[in-house]
């Protein structure tokens, strides 16, 4: 997955959060990342993490994968390096 393909999924999602495996870790990136924040009861590990990829600014933090499966997030769709969520409240 390229920057150019995540920045363009999280532009486009209106309630979706997407995960991201990097290194055995799991990652949210920009509003993914806001999200999880704002509705993720202690899910995010590291709360602000930016990083500039391109020139760009980009917000990333680190989840708690396994404390994310036991709460109200649904797994929409997943492969070994991609989670897509809805919350299911």
């Amino acid at each position: 997955m390229t920057i150019f393909e995540t920045l363009d999924k999280e532009s486009t999602s209106k309630s979706e959060v997407y995960l991201y495996e990097e290194e055995g870790k799991w990652y949210a990136y920009d509003r993914s990342a806001t999200l999880l924040k704002r509705f993720g009861d202690g899910i995010v590990k590291l709360t602000k993490r930016a990083s500039s990829i391109y020139g760009v600014m980009r917000e990333k933090v680190e989840v708690d994968l396994n404390q994310l499966l036991n709460s109200k997030w649904f797994v929409a769709l997943c492969s070994d390096t991609e989670i897509m969520l809805i919350k299911n409240d």
